[in-house]
């Protein structure tokens, strides 16, 4: 990844976007994004919904919407 595209994805605007404290970080951002992850597992879909499904519901209501991974 190129470190433009990489400034682009991050949200990284310009020096000017955040006043006098200089460039943008990330927690300056103010459009909120969901991360989404897609998990594969080996068990298959049988095993897979007694063994993984309880901890990724579990990730899921502790990330509060930031982060969402799908079975």
């Amino acid at each position: 990844m190129k470190r433009r595209d990489f400034l682009k994805k991050s949200g990284y605007r310009d020096r000017r976007c955040c006043g006098n404290r200089g460039p943008c970080t990330l927690r300056d951002r103010t459009e909120k994004t969901t991360i989404k992850w897609r998990m594969q597992t080996y068990a298959g879909p049988a095993l897979a919904a007694h063994v993984m499904k309880p901890s990724i519901d579990a990730f899921n209501k502790a990330a509060n919407g930031e982060m969402i991974i799908e079975l």
